[in-house]
């Protein structure tokens, strides 16, 4: 068994908190020339297809278990895996993958876990996020632990060991009631300011002067989950790839082309479970679909932000 804590900095509205988020997995494979732990829980918890957990080649694959804590209050929905080594289409399918697995959820009081709920899950022979049910649990304890065993796999071509690029734990979202702009958009056109943007009409919006923009926003007291963008008028440009960074974590999310319609951008996930970017949120639209007239900068009518957690003083 291989355990690590890692250390992430909360930001709170009085005075900085220090948090930490425990995570082990049964085995890894040893690594000389990457580094000792290249292949060890942490790569499955970054953010990064390219990177994996990968078991101890000389252990099979069924029985082996990833967890992680999340914390206190907030209430357990999802889970979401990339279930084999997703850095390419060939390591995908070189080592084995996930098909099914058992995942047990913990209360955890003075050191003792108690499970509270239990549910076996099934993945698709694919690459790319899988996100499956999970029983709804509040976590009541001093912290919880969500943990996940491997009960089959799907065979590698080349290697029978398994890896696994990614997994996330995600919570129950609600509105963060406190979401406000806090750096303005890099441009706007006249009448059509930032402030457009979240003011709960989406009759108003803002508009600005190109194809691409900046801004920055945050939810003081939450833990933040997602972001959802609500685009403008037909006759304007809409968001189409956002470049999101939080928790010093970079993700892009490629929205649909929906006029008028709400989409959610999940935030990036430091620590394994969603509901966790405190803080100042930075985006960057990249690029947009072209509006009826092709001459008109990006719009976007309503924006929100969705939280897994709130902060505790």
């Amino acid at each position: 068994m291989v355990r690590r804590l890692l250390p992430v900095l909360l930001p709170t509205l009085l005075t900085p908190a220090l948090a930490w988020a425990g995570y082990g997995v049964s085995s890894f494979k040893k690594e000389n020339q990457l580094g000792a732990n290249y292949w060890n829980a942490a790569s499955a918890l970054d953010s990064k297809p390219e990177t994996a957990w990968m078991v101890d080649p000389e252990a099979n694959n069924e029985g082996q278990w990833i967890e992680l804590d999340v914390p206190s209050g907030v209430e357990v929905d999802k889970l979401g895996m990339i279930i084999g080594f997703a850095k390419s289409d060939d390591t995908f399918t070189d080592y084995a993958r996930i098909k099914k697995a058992k995942v047990e959820i913990f209360n955890v009081s003075g050191g003792n876990p108690t499970l509270v709920n239990t549910a076996e899950v099934s993945f698709e022979d694919k690459s790319g996020w899988q996100i499956v049910e999970l029983p709804d649990t509040k976590i009541d304890g001093i912290n919880g632990k969500v943990k996940v065993t491997v009960l089959e796999t799907y065979a590698g071509k080349d290697y029978p060991g398994m890896a696994v690029s990614e997994v996330r734990v995600h919570l129950k979202e609600f509105e963060a009631a406190s979401f406000t702009v806090s750096r303005p958009f890099d441009s706007e056109v006249p009448d059509h300011g930032g402030e457009n943007s979240f003011d709960g009409d989406a009759k108003s919006y803002w508009q600005g002067t190109g194809q691409t923009a900046n801004f920055a926003f945050k939810a003081p007291g939450y833990g933040l989950a997602s972001l959802g963008i609500q685009s403008g008028p037909k006759t304007a440009a809409r968001p189409k790839t956002l470049e999101i960074s939080a928790n010093q974590t970079t993700t892009k999310v490629v929205l649909e082309d929906k006029p008028g319609v709400m989409q959610w951008a999940l935030l990036p996930c430091l620590v394994g479970y969603t509901g966790g970017a405190w803080g100042t949120i930075e985006v960057k639209i990249l690029d947009a679909y072209p509006g009826d007239d092709p001459m008109a900068g990006l719009a976007i009518a309503e924006m929100k932000a969705n939280a897994g957690s709130i902060e505790e003083f």
